[in-house]
């Protein structure tokens, strides 16, 4: 039985309506368009060092269940969603080609998905296996005939045998968007749009071998293949050689469209904005990231080069607006003092070049110092180069190169009417990345307002609501679900206190984390309640303008008042776990303290990596820097993993969740990690969907990262959050405040939008975590009222009110502490960063300070200089020999135990985060392996030990240095006393001291520690003072020059 079909086919510019007649043998195969088409011994034949094959003809596909190849026909195109693309049909060799479907990411701006729409890895997802006989073995280079219409669906990977060679990997398309093109280019470091000569598969002998390719990015649509030995080969035109068969029959072609057909055929499209002005989309200079390019922004709007630094610079940036072709003007500045030279590129294609004129003036703009390249062709998510190099009239002077913007102006009707559908107000202002529909389709219905409450419904605990609510996708823009829909829970006790009102997230699909979801209806609200007894709770659900950041709109049924409650049990945790301690709260004092047990806290562990959430596992997470700073894999850690241990996505999270565990057995109870450092050193963590969307959030990447945090909550490590670094916490790069446009910065350092939205994101995710502070960030540049103002936001939206601290340089800690002591910020705290032998006297300053101004500081020392050595890796570790050095001397983990840790300790400090500079083994952006610092880690815990084990009130006791002779606070012995009851002194180097006991009366022990092995107290040759006066404490019990503590107790 025979049947007529009409099919559409779209490409950019045209529609045509093609009659195709199938048979039903043909049309059989539609009800499963990832099967293979062919008789079980059909065999290809390579001849004469050459093969080819029709993609369609494969002999099986394996690992379909996430992605799959589609066939599609001029009568069937899958109807798998998403799929941005219309069917490609026209020129497709055979009638029909392959798509990997669904495609979820079609350019730079959607989220990448490791191991769903993205797989570096070859043979992991979506493997088609082609059978080939081969009469010659040998090297053959691999071709495919393929169509991108973007910068997300241009890579495949080639296989032999059932292995994956290296120079099998990372095939690669840039040019040819929007038509079928033959390639043969392998992705490196050092070239994306790819290599030639560097695709090849080795066969090792004459017979039958199986050829396969796998996915790496979904939307490939893949028409033809071939194998050569012809290393010079040259691109076939049109389909490329004739396939033949070895063995077996092939089955009848679908009928060929020709793309000259189709274009003869097509009908006009009625022009619907042929009296509308070509709407101008601008990309300006202070839009661009310029770190590492050899630009930087003058005067706040052109791009420049430094002749004293650079003479060429180079920019790249993504093409943000929709495919097409458009007449692409550079908007040059014009100088006197030489004629600079530009270049234009797309996906490494030249696309123009201009050398520009001089200026009468210094600098001059104008149309005369302006070009226009016409028709270029330009994909959405296309690289954009922008290079440029400076000239001199004189050989003394030089320009600088200065480039104001460019500007994209459609070039046919096509392009012209794509353009039309955007929202083209402010262009020049707002980011482009972060453009898109108002709402993502297609839509599902909203839920029906029930909530739901689950965790371990016990004090101290994380009990989640989760709230059956409005649906939601997570690109969506208006309404926005981060911004525009406010979800909040007020959480009361039953005897009315405390009462937590609590602000919610959009959790998408509720299990994110393992399903990567980008949309649903799920929306949620943690509580750690601290109190035993019933709980109430009321949801609060509103919607208009940044409502969730500003307060305000309009109230949403049926999900705003929906009521509950429900009983929480006793914590029936112990040991380091948090939940049997409570949560750590600011009491006024230079010591956190437990909510629960009334235990004071000290802190000891890493400060490094800072890039330690950049970790391969993670949903969408993307090395900026890959050849300096790659992803993490923790693999070191992955046996430190216990069986019951959590993980995500069916066994990913082991490497980092067993670093932690490795943490807690070690005895430190602290990390610190950046949660976005995009523009900054390491430039690969971010909690959005994408690097520059600063108001879309990925929920399935910051469910991961949440279950990464509740382990460390139940493995009692208080979480350090290091918000931002000093690349990109304002508008000001280094230590100098250099002023100037940084696209990376939330809201330039103010609090705006997008600052307000990362504070209450973080908040609504990750407050409920017991012990834990807000760091406002690393060398922090901001001014003290942007300071003030995010300090203060924080501390409003955050429920349970954590400690909140600040970092900067050392030679600015006057600067920026000075102005937000006491009364003056909401501040309450300081990390510190200082030369690891300046801790004792820099952390006393901030304790002392912050004391007299009214507000009493929790002060840590977080970070060790010189910023190249930090603290050393342990002797032997991979050859190290145990030293660091600073100002050309030697040192060693035993000084910064002594002077560092103990010197913190000793000023009344809270404790220490070890940094591991950026010069020495597994340092501060690549570390994986925290054994680097085993013996350190051992001293932290002989020291926390100390305080735990002998009953000492360090919350209550106060530096006294005075009283052992040091009033000038030196290196050379240190005093924490508790005025007449107990009296702390460390000998760094060993010897004797004497203890003013003038002020005090009555008999008190003298006991030794040993802080370099730990143990019990033991007795010196000197074992009872008495007050009234100068006291010997004699000498140690042994080792008499190594470092001891001597505890004197009434």
């Amino acid at each position: 039985m025979n049947r007529s079909l009409f099919r559409c086919f779209a490409t950019a510019s045209l529609v045509i309506v093609a009659l195709v007649a199938t048979s039903s043998v043909q049309s059989a195969w539609a009800k499963d368009a990832t099967a293979s088409l062919l008789a079980s011994d059909v065999v290809f034949a390579e001849a004469d060092g050459l093969v080819a094959v029709e993609a369609e003809h494969f002999a099986r596909q394996e690992l379909k269940e996430v992605r799959a190849f589609q066939i599609s026909t001029a009568e069937h195109a899958p109807s798998i969603e998403p799929d941005g693309d219309p069917l490609h049909i026209a020129g497709a060799a055979g009638g029909a080609y392959v798509e990997l479907l669904p495609d979820s990411r079609r350019n730079h701006s959607e989220k990448l998905i490791k191991g769903v729409n993205f797989s570096n890895e070859p043979g992991k997802v979506a493997v088609l296996t082609y059978r080939v006989h081969f009469a010659n073995p040998g090297r053959y280079y691999v071709w495919v005939r393929a169509y991108s219409s973007g910068s997300e669906d241009n890579g495949i990977h080639v296989g032999i045998d059932g292995t994956w060679p290296e120079s099998g990997q990372r095939m690669q398309w840039c040019e040819g968007k929007q038509s079928w093109r033959w390639e043969s280019k392998q992705r490196t470091e050092k070239t994306h749009c790819g290599e030639p000569y560097k695709i090849y598969l080795d066969v090792p002998t004459a017979g039958i071998h199986e050829i396969s390719f796998s996915m790496r990015e979904d939307g490939f649509e893949f028409d033809r293949w071939l194998m050569t030995q012809t290393r010079e080969f040259s691109r076939p035109d049109g389909i490329g050689p004739d396939v033949r068969v070895h063995s077996g029959t092939l089955p009848a072609s679908y009928p060929f469209v020709p793309e000259s057909e189709t274009q003869a055929e097509a009908k006009p499209v009625p022009d619907v904005n042929s009296d509308r002005p070509v709407p101008t989309l601008r990309l300006l200079a202070s839009q661009l990231d310029l770190s590492g390019t050899g630009y930087y922004l003058d005067k706040g709007k052109w791009l420049a080069i430094n002749p004293a630094k650079n003479k060429q610079a180079k920019v790249l940036t993504a093409f943000a607006f929709p495919s097409g072709r458009y007449d692409v003007t550079l908007v040059a500045v014009g100088e006197e003092d030489g004629k600079s030279t530009y270049q234009f590129t797309v996906n490494d294609e030249a696309a123009g070049e201009f050398t520009c004129p001089l200026s009468e003036h210094p600098f001059e703009e104008g149309p005369k110092f302006s070009t226009t390249w016409k028709n270029i062709a330009i994909g959405s998510g296309d690289v954009l180069t922008l290079s440029s190099q400076i000239g001199s009239n004189d050989g003394a002077e030089f320009s600088r190169a200065r480039i104001a913007k460019l500007e994209f102006v459609a070039a046919d009707q096509a392009t012209r009417q794509a353009v039309a559908k955007l929202e083209i107000t402010d262009a020049q202002n707002r980011s482009p990345a972060v453009a898109g529909p108002p709402l993502v389709l297609p839509r599902n219905s909203d839920g029906k307002g029930t909530a739901q409450l689950t965790g371990e419904l016990k004090q101290w605990h994380k009990v989640t609501l989760t709230l059956d609510g409005p649906y939601a996708h997570e690109l969506d823009n208006a309404p926005n679900p981060f911004t525009d829909l406010a979800f909040q829970v007020t959480f009361t006790h039953e005897s009315g206190s405390p009462q937590y009102t609590v602000p919610g997230y959009f959790a998408a699909d509720g299990d994110a984390g393992n399903s990567s979801a980008d949309a649903g209806t799920k929306w949620r609200a943690h509580l750690s309640p601290d109190k035993v007894g019933r709980w109430n709770y009321a949801i609060s659900f509103k919607k208009g303008e940044t409502v969730a950041l500003n307060g305000g709109g309009q109230a949403m049924a049926p999900f705003d008042g929906v009521q509950g409650s429900f009983e929480v049990a006793k914590t029936d945790k112990e040991g380091r776990d948090f939940r049997a301690r409570g949560r750590l709260e600011y009491v006024g004092k230079h010591h956190l303290q437990f909510a629960g047990s009334k235990e004071y806290f000290l802190k000891a562990g890493p400060d490094a990596p800072e890039t330690l959430l950049a970790y391969v596992d993670f949903d969408n997470t993307i090395a900026g820097k890959s050849d300096k700073v790659p992803l993490k894999q923790w693999q070191p850690h992955v046996a430190d993993w216990q069986a019951g241990d959590p993980t995500w996505k069916e066994g990913k999270g082991k490497g980092l969740i067993g670093a932690l565990n490795y943490l807690a057995s070690k005895g430190v109870n602290a990390f610190s990690f950046l949660t976005y450092n995009a523009g900054g050193d390491g430039d690969n963590i971010w909690p959005f969907v994408s690097r520059d969307d600063k108001l879309h959030w990925d929920c399935s990447k910051l469910d991961q990262w949440g279950v990464v945090l509740d382990h460390a909550t139940a493995q009692g490590l208080y979480l350090h959050f290091k918000l931002q670094e000093n690349e990109m916490d304002d508008d000001r790069r280094g230590s100098n405040g250099n002023a100037g446009r940084v696209p990376e910065s939330l809201d330039g350092g103010k609090l705006g939008v997008e600052r307000k939205l990362y504070c209450r994101e973080l908040i609504a995710r990750y407050g409920h975590e017991l012990a834990l502070n807000w760091n406002i960030g690393e060398e922090n540049t901001q001014s003290s009222e942007e300071i003030r103002d995010m300090v203060k936001y924080l501390h409003d939206t955050d429920p349970y009110q954590h400690n909140i601290v600040i970092h900067t340089f050392p030679s600015q800690q006057d600067k920026v502490y000075t102005p937000l002591l006491g009364d003056k910020s909401l501040l309450t705290g300081a990390s510190l960063q200082n030369s690891w032998s300046q801790a004792h006297q820099r952390t006393l300053k901030w304790l002392t300070e912050s004391a007299k101004a009214g507000r009493p500081w929790v002060v840590a020392n977080d970070e060790q200089n010189p910023a190249s050595d930090g603290v050393p890796a342990d002797p032997g570790y991979k050859g190290n020999d145990g030293t660091a050095t600073q100002n050309g001397k030697k040192y060693t983990m035993h000084d910064v135990r002594k002077l560092c840790l103990w010197g913190t300790l000793m000023a009344g400090g809270a404790g220490v985060e070890y940094y591991f500079g950026y010069k020495l083994p597994e340092n501060d952006l690549v570390c994986q392996d925290f054994r680097s610092r085993d013996r350190s880690w051992d001293f932290c815990r002989i020291a926390l030990e100390f305080f735990a084990n002998n009953s000492i009130p360090f919350w209550e006791m106060h530096n006294a240095d005075e009283l052992i002779g040091n009033p000038d606070h030196g290196n050379e012995k240190f005093c924490l006393a508790q005025a007449g009851k107990l009296y702390l002194v460390y000998l760094p180097n060993g010897g004797t001291t004497e203890l003013n006991l003038s002020e005090v009366s009555g008999d008190f022990s003298v006991e030794w520690f040993n802080p370099r092995s730990g143990g019990e107290l033991v007795a010196g040759e000197i074992q009872r003072v008495a007050g009234g006066g100068p006291v010997k404490l004699g000498t140690p019990p042994s080792d008499t020059e190594e470092d001891w503590l001597i505890v004197v107790r009434q």
